[in-house]
């Protein structure tokens, strides 16, 4: 008994205890230490919280805002019913205002999901892009990171990514930003209304966009976004070859 008992003694608690790993298991609770068994086999109502993607690690978009209207679930965004200015804007400010190695690969077979790579919120937008029947990788192969004036990766300060490409059309270069909504929302002056049409701002539509937008989207628990962009044309005695005079321009503050 003397010999028995200190060794013993070990092994029968070590086997009792994954005995109650086992059984506790049955009751979808997950003890990774067994010397938990005890505190947990005591509990009788357990709590947790889980932030950021589910446990699928998917995401999707599942409602947004374009040009005034209100797409809510389950109301599909029809491409051609979009203006062609915005309709453009918004592909190509998600497609190059991302990381590139973020993607969303279509399905192979009907049925089957898109494969999501990389961060899975760029990858929503992405799938997002892919929805609308359009290719992001047209406006990637377009406009390669190598290409790109500057980019402002996103950190927990600022809450929001940009990138500047430059922009053939005016000869300038082109912002594109996008972060939480109630951050990105309170830099905009103006926004792409009702037929493309570009409105003013100002702090009541701000408000009505919180209300009337924002926070319906937030209390179905669903993540927020706001996209943004900003034209910079150069002056007049600036050459459009001369980078002194946009490196000069505080990006930050200029969303």
């Amino acid at each position: 008994m003397v010999v028995a008992v200190p060794e013993g003694l070990p092994l029968a608690v070590t086997l009792s205890l994954a005995y109650s790993v086992k059984k506790m298991m049955k009751d979808n609770n997950l003890v990774r230490h067994i010397d938990a068994c005890e505190t947990m086999g005591n509990a009788t109502s357990i709590c947790s919280d889980k932030t950021g993607t589910l446990t699928t690690n998917r995401m999707t978009v599942v409602q947004c805002f374009l040009a005034g209207k209100f797409y809510k679930s389950g109301e599909p965004v029809n491409y051609e019913s979009i203006h062609p200015f915005h309709s453009k804007l918004i592909i190509e400010a998600i497609s190059v205002n991302s990381s590139y190695a973020s993607q969303a690969i279509s399905a192979k077979a009907e049925g089957e999901q898109i494969t999501q790579l990389g961060n899975k919120t760029e990858c929503a937008l992405l799938g997002f892009v892919l929805s609308l029947g359009q290719s992001y990788q047209s406006f990637r192969d377009k406009n390669p990171e190598s290409s790109f004036f500057k980019v402002y990766t996103f950190n927990s300060v600022r809450k929001s990514m940009a990138t500047v490409i430059k922009n053939s059309e005016t000869g300038g270069y082109r912002l594109f930003v996008k972060g939480a909504s109630e951050i990105m929302l309170s830099r905009c002056k103006w926004i792409i209304g009702s037929e493309s049409t570009i409105q003013l701002f100002g702090e009541a539509e701000r408000t009505s966009m919180i209300q009337n937008v924002i926070d319906p989207m937030a209390s179905h628990g669903l993540r927020t976004i706001c996209i943004a962009y900003k034209d910079f044309v150069p002056k007049k005695t600036v050459q459009e070859n001369d980078v002194e005079y946009f490196e000069s321009i505080d990006w930050e503050n200029e969303f």
